[in-house]
């Protein structure tokens, strides 16, 4: 009975996974390439709740790629990240350390940034 709740977790996030639509947003002049899942972009009023992914050119302490799911605030023009995870991997299966769960303090999102192009995109 114990091993329903992970092993749903598990299919679950193998079933958003395989039908993601990851668009390429932005480049870095580094390198970095950086991602969102057109397919879970979730509006309601000026939040917008979207998966974001990242591989990194060089490994960023230990870490080739990042995923997060975050929250652009488009009236704020603010960002808050919901969850967030490093992988040792360039293709996002072998995390790093376990998800981060916890909720991020609301920050402005920088100009010029690849936040800034995602905002511009989905804040229409």
């Amino acid at each position: 009975m114990d091993l329903k709740k992970p092993l749903l977790t598990t299919l679950l996030t193998l079933s958003c996974n395989a039908t993601a639509e990851w668009i390429e947003y932005s480049v870095a002049a580094n390198g970095d390439a950086f991602y969102f899942d057109n397919t879970r972009v979730q509006k309601d009023g000026d939040l917008v709740d979207v998966w974001s992914r990242t591989r990194y050119q060089s490994s960023v302490m230990g870490a080739s790629s990042y995923q997060s799911l975050m929250q652009l605030n488009c009236a704020e023009h603010s960002e808050t990240t919901l969850q967030s995870t490093f992988y040792i991997d360039n293709n996002w299966s072998s995390p790093a350390m376990a998800t981060n769960t916890r909720k991020q303090p609301e920050v402005a999102i920088t100009a010029n940034s690849a936040t800034q192009r995602l905002a511009d995109m989905l804040c229409e």
